[in-house]
């Protein structure tokens, strides 16, 4: 028995698939320019970065977050022993009685993501003390160590 397709269900199998991109580009475009509105920086799973605000969700009730004492930070869970690879990233927001966590699994452009996000955010809430395992790069700090001064 051997299925054969007639013009009509072609037909309408392209129009569903083309229906489907029309709605997925206009919701994009859509949000895209909700963020232009909202002066949207960067944005991080439904956690979006402007230049004194977190805004926590995407809809018009979404809460609205001063970045004054507001820290973020990024950790990575990697399940030992799985083959399945359950691997995450978790982004973290931390203030006295306030923590805000989101996770999404581990991928180069999730992890990137996330440290970009954390960057910024830590940099425009007045955080902007280097990682532990990075030097600094403040002028009065000095950049490395001698070596580094005298290979220059």
């Amino acid at each position: 028995m051997d299925p054969k397709f007639t013009p009509a269900f072609v037909g309408a199998l392209v129009l569903a698939v083309v229906v489907l991109m029309a709605v997925a580009i206009a919701a994009e475009q859509w949000r895209r320019r909700r963020d232009r509105c909202d002066g949207v920086l960067l944005a991080w799973d439904d956690l979006r970065l402007t230049a004194t605000h977190l805004i926590v969700g995407s809809r018009r009730d979404a809460r609205q977050i001063p970045l004054t004492g507001l820290s973020a930070k990024v950790d990575f869970v990697a399940t030992r022993g799985r083959a399945d690879g359950d691997d995450s990233v978790h982004l973290v927001i931390e203030n006295a009685g306030l923590d805000i966590r989101r996770s999404q699994p581990y991928s180069y452009g999730s992890s990137g993501n996330a440290q970009m996000f954390a960057i910024k955010f830590n940099a425009l809430s007045g955080h902007d003390a280097p990682a532990p395992h990075l030097p600094s790069i403040r002028p009065d700090d000095g950049f490395g160590g001698p070596a580094d001064r005298l290979a220059a």
